[in-house]
């Protein structure tokens, strides 16, 4: 941009200016060309009218002299009446009386006149001089002015092609004019320091030089900063949305963009979220006021928090989403928890405080007194089992099971556990098949783990029913343990859920049987305290099997 304007610049000054100077040669060499043939014409006139004068016989008619005119020259003689006595272009009689004419009358009166007009005889502009002879007469000589112009004419095409070949010199001077003083311009080295091209630029290079260093430095920062902001904000559990005033998504991050699963640059956020209660807070916080709620998204709940920003009197609001739904459930359970544990402690409780009165009224009959003691017992005894369980959960609950792991035969320990069982299994048949190995593991945990297996699988078995244990390694450091039973089984809806706390599929049989509905609650947490998975098969009617897989160091 700046070589064609520094070129065109040159050029519409030379153009003009070799203009100028090419019309006013032209013009100088026009009038002095003119002013030589009006001199040559009155020259030749004072000759002729000299010889003229000289040689005079009174018969003009057959003077040699007005014979050998030059060419483009025309004479008149004319009498001082104004007569035409005499014309080399046309026959005297013809002319008309020219005592009228300016130079006939000026060089009567002065003995020379001129005169520039238009001839109605010649058709044509023509100039004419006029001297008075001894004999009164008038010698008039006249040229066309056209014909002054000849040597012009001639002159004129030769002054039109130097100019031509002088502006094309120019033209060409020009363009590398122009890139002599561009090229040291283009070629600056802000980094390199070579800045001082022209003495008049190293003020500017060098303030040029220091702004770019700064713009630099600048950039680089603005760079660190929206690389750190960007990572910060990429990496954030949290959902973060900038939105505009009209609602329009300036910026989301990756957690933003997954919790609502689409592309959110420029589209507005009513749009991406339906939520009537969401999009209500959303008005709120453009209107200035912060906003919280909670929003449930799928699976998951969210705590939402919306406050407004406010830039360049521009209001917009940044949006948090804080994935609630850990707390949401901890905070649901915990009150399913207080609500079944009241109620399972309440059974027991209110059982012996009744027979407890009972007896201490003295309404029970002495024969009466040694049952309802067992019976006392007995829900004692069941308040105990239920207390130990719970505790047992709050501590996989706060993490607080210590690693007190030991190498121990794991057959051993089921066999063990099979024989505590067995006296009250009633005509339930318990067998122990796979094979013999030893584990590294917290010896009361699997013990409880066994326990509670074994105990469902015979609570929930037929009357002659069978439970089968199966113990085995599935690879390196990876152990199945397998209870199957021939129980009522588990029908298909309930079985995502049985291991919950305190679900019971059929609580009726849960109370004839003693459960607390806290086992196989109890049974997940040990087998993902060890890293493990539980698989559950079973059909109504057709019995079950439970396999925890535990990763274990042998």
């Amino acid at each position: 941009m700046m070589r064609k304007r520094i070129y065109w610049g040159f050029f519409w000054l030379i153009l003009p200016c070799m203009l100028i100077l090419s019309v006013s040669l032209s013009l100088v060499f026009h009038n002095a060309a003119k002013a030589q043939e009006l001199t040559a014409i009155r020259d030749y006139a004072m000759l002729v009218s000299d010889l003229l004068d000289k040689g005079v016989t009174g018969d003009y008619l057959f003077s040699d002299y007005l014979n050998a005119y030059p060419a483009g020259f025309r004479l008149t003689i004319v009498a001082p009446d104004g007569a035409v006595l005499l014309d080399s272009k046309v026959s005297a009689q013809l002319m008309e009386n020219h005592a009228d004419r300016p130079e006939i009358i000026q060089a009567l009166r002065t003995g020379a006149g001129e005169s520039l007009r238009y001839s109605e005889t010649m058709w044509n502009e023509m100039y004419y001089y006029a001297v008075r002879l001894k004999d009164g007469n008038v010698l008039r000589v006249s040229i066309a002015v056209a014909g002054l112009s000849g040597v012009f004419a001639i002159a004129l095409p030769i002054a039109v092609a130097v100019t031509i070949l002088v502006l094309v010199a120019a033209v060409f001077a020009t363009r590398r004019l122009t890139e002599r003083i561009i090229a040291p311009i283009e070629h600056i080295d802000f980094d390199g320091g070579n800045i001082a091209v022209y003495e008049e630029l190293v003020p500017y290079a060098a303030r040029i030089n220091r702004q770019s260093q700064e713009i630099k430095e600048k950039m680089a920062q603005l760079s660190d900063r929206a690389g750190t902001i960007e990572a910060i904000t990429g990496n954030m559990k949290e959902g973060l949305i900038l939105i505009d005033s009209g609602a329009l998504t300036l910026m989301a991050n990756n957690s933003a963009q997954d919790i609502f699963g689409d592309k959110m640059e420029r589209k507005n956020v009513m749009h991406i979220c339906r939520d009537m209660e969401f999009q209500d807070a959303v008005k709120q916080c453009l209107a200035g006021k912060n906003a919280e709620i909670q929003m449930e998204r799928g699976e998951r709940v969210y705590s939402v928090f919306l406050s407004p920003v406010n830039s360049d009197g521009s209001l917009g609001a940044v949006i948090l989403f804080h994935d609630a739904t850990d707390r949401h459930r901890a905070e649901k359970q915990r009150r399913e928890f207080s609500a079944n544990v009241s109620h399972e402690l309440k059974t027991p409780l209110t059982t012996i405080s009744a027979l407890s009165e009972l007896i201490e009224s003295g309404i029970a009959k002495e024969n009466d007194i040694k049952g309802f003691a067992a019976r006392i017992s007995e829900q004692a005894g069941r308040l105990i089992v239920l207390i130990n369980d719970i505790i047992r959960l709050s501590e996989f609950d706060e993490g607080g099971t210590r690693n007190e792991d030991t190498v121990f035969d794991l057959w051993e320990l089921a066999e063990t556990v099979i024989g505590a069982l067995k006296g009250n299994t009633a005509n339930i048949e318990i067998l122990l098949t796979g094979e013999r190995f030893d584990i590294s593991a917290n010896y009361r945990m699997i013990d409880e783990l066994l326990y509670n297996l074994i105990d469902n699988g015979v609570k929930y078995n037929r009357d002659g029913g069978r439970v089968t244990v199966e113990l085995k390694r599935e690879g390196t450091g990876l152990c199945c343990i397998s209870v199957s039973d021939t129980g009522i089984g588990i029908p298909l809806e309930h079985q995502e859920h049985v291991f919950e706390r305190f679900y019971r599929v059929d609580k009726s049989r849960s109370k004839k049987t003693g459960g607390t509905g806290l086992g196989l609650s109890i049974v997940k947490h040990i087998t993902e305290y060890y890293n493990g998975r539980i698989e559950l098969h079973s059909t109504a009617g057709n019995g079950t099997t439970i396999a925890c897989y535990l990763a274990y160091l042998a």
